[in-house]
């Protein structure tokens, strides 16, 4: 009987995608993932850090593991991540039947760590032809080189460092030949990549990712205001298999406050940014993050940004109160009740805007990529289920012998909550 992984990830897109490659490469090795904790052979924990909740979670989480690990000796359970880096040896300090705590400064040595744990090893040839969804996620930089006051990850990330190019360009081709035809870019400043041996940038990649003919539509999350210029313009002109979806944080609409964040850029500049990407194609749908009640943020600079979201008009944009990370540096200013009532207010705004926009996506037509049975994903990044009868038909027998057939236009007909309806358009 095979011996069984299971994966907890709390956190973003980058800790989803490391969790798929340990995930493959524990399968590669003939585990089977399953989500029953009762009955996995090793448990990882990939942890996040940008929130307190966040560890608050894991503390909870690893708590709850205790008569699990001692049933068996051979049970393994690995903390990996952001909050392993941060908290570090203290973590087993506190929970001592942890096996290992490996931060995401030691990921170039996780494998052969795991190795050294682990016994029976058994491979599977060919593994990587076995399984490929037709999206991934590919994080092409870790790290930051950026310093704003909010955020802990450049130190527990470290400084920013890109993949090489050439691999990117390799493993997506090999990747496009197994099925993939939607690739997303991650990182903490995607576009703020530079190959480390040519010097390439960020929209020489989308361009070279682009001439592989099997991709289709390339995203890319989450790009910084800083690092637009024109030649990314002039690129999202020319090609149309650059998503018409970008998310782009916003945080604050106070300059005062975006300075007081070390964010890089005014709303001015910001503004100009969306307003040059709309004005190249009026489909490009923009959503974004900001951040609540920041040390300092008085009335008029929260009812600066409530206007800004007004104005801007995004798509979604994801709300966050306030959590401090430094102890003694930039602590909340206002009571949790004014958080609380800001928060909601803006986020009423918010759900507004998003229930307009999307009802007004009715008889559009838009690029469409097929993720399975009847639901996939159009090119402006909205979740579309497909009403053809002969579509879902179609996508139950041969969804994974076809994947050129899964892309195609559609037409909205209607609209439920955040969810679009189409059929095929021909």
């Amino acid at each position: 009987m095979n011996r069984k992984i299971s994966i907890i990830t709390y956190g973003c897109q980058m800790n989803e995608d490391d969790s798929n490659l340990i995930m493959t490469f524990f399968k590669k090795m003939g585990f089977e993932s399953t989500e029953d904790t009762k009955e996995a052979d090793i448990i990882i924990i990939n942890t996040c850090t940008v929130r307190q909740h966040a560890e608050d979670k894991l503390i909870s989480m690893i708590g709850t593991l205790n008569n699990w690990k001692t049933k068996g000796s051979e049970k393994k359970l690995y903390v990996i991540g952001c909050a392993a880096q941060r908290l570090g040896n203290n973590l087993k300090k506190k929970f001592p039947y942890i096996d290992r705590v490996i931060g995401v400064k030691n990921y170039s040595k996780i494998k052969d760590l795991f190795y050294k744990d682990i016994s029976d090893i058994k491979f599977i040839e060919n593994y990587d032809n076995m399984e490929q969804r037709v999206w991934d996620y590919y994080t092409i930089t870790r790290g930051c080189n950026l310093r704003c006051s909010y955020c802990i990850v450049p130190e527990v990330r470290g400084k920013e460092k890109s993949v090489e190019f050439h691999k990117i360009i390799d493993d997506i081709r090999t990747k496009a030949k197994n099925g993939l035809r939607e690739i997303i870019l991650l990182g903490q400043t995607v576009n703020s990549y530079r190959d480390p041996v040519k010097n390439y940038d960020f929209t020489d990649l989308i361009k070279a990712i682009s001439e592989i003919e099997e991709i289709k539509i390339i995203r890319f999350m989450s790009p910084h205001p800083s690092f637009f210029n024109k030649k990314f313009f002039d690129e999202y002109r020319r090609n149309l298999k650059i998503s018409r979806w970008l998310h782009i944080p916003l945080q604050s609409g106070s300059d005062k406050m975006l300075k007081k964040m070390r964010r890089g850029y005014d709303l001015k500049r910001f503004e100009e940014i969306i307003d040059e990407l709309r004005k190249i194609d009026k489909k490009t749908s923009i959503t974004s993050d900001v951040i609540v009640g920041y040390s300092g943020e008085d009335e008029d600079d929260f009812n600066m940004t409530l206007d800004a979201v007004r104005r801007l008009r995004f798509s979604m944009v994801y709300c966050f109160k306030y959590s401090p990370r430094f102890k003694g540096i930039d602590p909340l200013t206002i009571s949790y009740l004014e958080l609380k009532k800001r928060h909601a207010l803006i986020l009423k705004e918010i759900k507004e805007i998003a229930k307009d926009i999307i009802k007004k996506k009715v008889g559009d037509l838009d690029d469409f990529l097929l993720y399975e049975k009847n639901y996939g994903r159009t090119n402006t990044g909205f979740n579309c289920c497909i009403i053809n009868s002969e579509v879902q038909d179609n996508a139950k027998r041969n969804f994974k012998k076809d994947y050129d057939k899964n892309f195609f236009k559609v037409k909205i007909e209607k609209t439920e909550k955040n969810m679009l309806y189409g059929r095929v358009y021909e």
